[in-house]
C-alpha cells in the first residue's frame, strides 16, 4: 500500500532486526541502497543484514560496506522482524531472495521506478527521485542519522551512478544538494568514478568490438541496436556482466534517440536493455515484453526464446513507439 516517507520511518524505528534486499543483476543504485540502509540501521542500534541474490560486480567491492552484502544461502537462518526491498519495481526482481520472505510481503518497499506495482505492506515509490539512494539519504536526514565518510561514500555511489554521474535528465537541484552534503561528509567522488568508469579489461574491449560489428542504425538515424550472443560471450571468455555500459555507448551515437542492446546469456535467454536520449519513454517497450524501468532506461528478460526472433519482435515494437513519439513531437 502506497504510503509516505514518514510512514516508512515510523515502521523502521519500530524494527529491531532487519533484512534489506536488493534486486538481481545489481547496479550501483541497488548495491548502494542495500549497503547504505545497512549502515544507517546499524547506527540506529538495529541488527541488520543485506542480501542480493546475484554476483555483485567485483569493481564495486572497494566501496565501503559493499562487501558486507550477503547472498541467499548465507542468510537462510537469519531471523528478522522487518524486511525492506530497495530499487525493485516488482517481487520477481529480487530473485531467490523471495524465499527469505517466507511467503509474506516485504514489510517495506522503497523504489523510484514509474512501473512499480506496489507489492509490500508499506510501499514508498516516486519516480521523481533520481535514485533510491536519494530516498535513503532523505530518510536518514529525517531520522537524524550522523554520517561518517564510509557511509557517505556508499550512499553517493547510488546517486552518482543512477544519474550517469550527474548528466541524465533526472538530475535536479536536490540531487546536487544531496551530493554536495555527502561530499562534505567525506564521500570521495573521484574514487567512485574511478571504480565505476575505469575498470574495463582487454577482453571486454574485444567483446565491445565484436558487438559493434552487429550494430544497425535505422529510422533516419534515430534507432540503434546491436546484440551479443552467447557464442560471442563464450568465444571472448566473457559473461553478461562484461556488457555493462555497452548500451550507453550505443545511445551516445550522434542523432540516436533509442538504443537497444540484446544480450543472450545463458543460451536461449535474452536480456534486453533500452535507453533513450531526449523524448521517448522506453519503459513502454519494456513493459510490452514483461519488463519495466524508467523513461530513459528500462529493460526486460525472456527465457526459452530465439535471439533473432526476439530481436525481430522488439525492434518492430520499438519502431512503432519511436514513430508515435515522433508524431507527437511534430504536432507540438
Amino acid at each position: 500500500m502506497l504510503k509516505t516517507l514518514d510512514d516508512v520511518i515510523e515502521r523502521i524505528k519500530a524494527a529491531k532486526r532487519v533484512l534489506v534486499i536488493g534486486h538481481i543483476k545489481p547496479d550501483g543504485d541497488a548495491i548502494s541502497s542495500v549497503a547504505t540502509m545497512m549502515g544507517i540501521l546499524r547506527k540506529m542500534g538495529k541488527v541488520v543484514e543485506g542480501c542480493i541474490d546475484d554476483e555483485i560486480p567485483w569493481f564495486y567491492k572497494s566501496i565501503p560496506g559493499v562487501s558486507e552484502i550477503k547472498n541467499v544461502e548465507q542468510l537462510r537462518s537469519y531471523e528478522y522482524d522487518t524486511s525492506i526491498t530497495v530499487d525493485a519495481s516488482e517481487i520477481s526482481r529480487i530473485g531467490a531472495s523471495v524465499e527469505l520472505l517466507k511467503d509474506k510481503k516485504p514489510d517495506i518497499t522503497l523504489d523510484h521506478h514509474k512501473t512499480n506495482v506496489g507489492f509490500g505492506e508499506i510501499d514508498f515509490y516516486d519516480h521523481r527521485y533520481a535514485a533510491v539512494a536519494e530516498i535513503v539519504y532523505e530518510m536518514a536526514k529525517k531520522m537524524g542519522v550522523e554520517y561518517d565518510p564510509d557511509l557517505a561514500e556508499v550512499n553517493l555511489l547510488g546517486i552518482a551512478t543512477d544519474t550517469g554521474f550527474f548528466k541524465y535528465s533526472n538530475v535536479d537541484a536536490k540531487v546536487f544538494r544531496y551530493a554536495s552534503e555527502l561530499v562534505e561528509n567525506g564521500a570521495n567522488i573521484q574514487h567512485i568514478a574511478s571504480v565505476v568508469l575505469e575498470h574495463r579489461t582487454i577482453k571486454e574491449f574485444k567483446l565491445f568490438s565484436a558487438m559493434i560489428d552487429t550494430l544497425k542504425v535505422e529510422e533516419n538515424g534515430k534507432l540503434a541496436w546491436a546484440y551479443v550472443s552467447a557464442e560471442m560471450l563464450k568465444s571472448h571468455n566473457c559473461t553478461d556482466e562484461d556488457v555493462r555500459g555497452f548500451v550507453g555507448e550505443l545511445r551516445s551515437i550522434y542523432g540516436v534517440e533509442v538504443a537497444i542492446l540484446f544480450t543472450e546469456w545463458p543460451e536461449k535467454q535474452v536480456n534486453i536493455s533500452f535507453r533513450s536520449k531526449d523524448y521517448v519513454d522506453v519503459s513502454e517497450i519494456a513493459v510490452e515484453f514483461g519488463g519495466g524501468g524508467h523513461a530513459r532506461a528500462s529493460g526486460c528478460s525472456r527465457k526459452n526464446v530465439d535471439l533473432s526472433e526476439m530481436m525481430k519482435s522488439v525492434i518492430e515494437k520499438s519502431r512503432d513507439v519511436l514513430k508515435k513519439y515522433e508524431a507527437i513531437s511534430n504536432l507540438s
